[in-house]
């Protein structure tokens, strides 16, 4: 009976360990955060957790070879309607397993709830039990941002503004590929500090939407996150980030000078995570 016990001790452990590595461990995407919204009644609304099990597995299926798509399952008042979006320079292998893990997040994290959404720094996925498509939405919102605050702030600030000034109405208005999704730099930046930056909406709004989504972040930005070395601001509808290194063309998380943020997640953390729960997992072979 011993024998068993320990057997079957060490599966639960090894799967347990395996889906925190999955979520959290990997090394090509970045977690970020996840909201969930009310719970539906479990009892009356089986059907309706039945219909977002199926929406995500088929989320899941289409990022094989997609960059963005949306997709409902069920009818009626139980009709689930989701999508994802992965960011618009990471490799299709990137977007694969950035959805993979998010879909994998939710069904662990947001069980029975009418609506959830999860980022990570590579891709966005969500679902609601409303229609969401082709809907420009600000709220909920999620920044991040280094705790490290620029010398010149006044300089620094002049020309991150001009940057992404120009940037919103080019992601907005321009002919983008892949579609409202832009880079910027400034080199010579502001008080002698380089200034990246990234803004992508997603597909389903239109030019003037996606132009409102960028202007609520920046100024999302300007509230909570001014004057620091970087910034990630987060909504249904869009991102803004930039970054005093480069960070995008190759998928590079911005990982410098520590952070702050409303409802964040230090990979930090759970790297270190991952690794005493290895440990944990070579005591319990031996």
């Amino acid at each position: 009976m011993s024998v068993l016990h320990d057997h079957a001790l060490t599966i639960v452990s090894l799967s347990f360990i395996g889906l925190l590595k999955l979520v959290f461990c990997s090394n090509s995407i970045h977690y970020i955060h996840h909201y969930c919204s009310l719970e539906v009644n479990k009892t009356e609304n089986a059907a309706f957790q039945d219909n977002v099990d199926r929406l995500l597995s088929n989320l899941s299926s289409k990022s094989y070879g997609n960059r963005f798509y949306n997709s409902t399952s069920g009818d009626n008042d139980k009709k689930v309607y989701g999508l994802f979006l992965c960011r618009g320079d990471v490799s299709p292998g990137v977007c694969r397993d950035c959805i993979d893990s998010s879909t994998k997040n939710l069904k662990q994290n947001c069980t029975h709830n009418k609506e959830s959404i999860v980022w990570y720094e590579e891709c966005m996925l969500r679902y609601s039990n409303h229609s969401i498509f082709a809907t420009e939405e600000e709220m909920p919102w999620r920044y991040w941002c280094s705790v490290n605050k620029v010398s010149n702030m006044d300089q620094f600030n002049q020309s991150l503004s001009t940057l992404m000034n120009g940037l919103v109405d080019k992601a907005a208005f321009g002919n983008t590929t892949p579609p409202f999704f832009v880079t910027g730099d400034d080199k010579k930046g502001g008080g002698g500090i380089s200034i990246y930056c990234l803004m992508q909406c997603t597909p389903d709004i239109n030019g003037s939407e996606c132009q409102r989504c960028l202007k609520a972040a920046v100024g999302g930005y300007q509230e909570t996150c001014e004057g620091r070395t970087w910034s990630m601001i987060f909504s249904p509808s869009c991102q803004v980030r930039y970054g005093s290194d480069p960070f995008y063309g190759e998928g590079k998380p911005i990982k410098s000078g520590g952070g702050r943020g409303k409802n964040k997640s230090y990979v930090a953390v759970a790297a270190v995570l991952c690794m005493v729960l290895s440990g944990f997992l070579v005591n319990l072979r031996a």
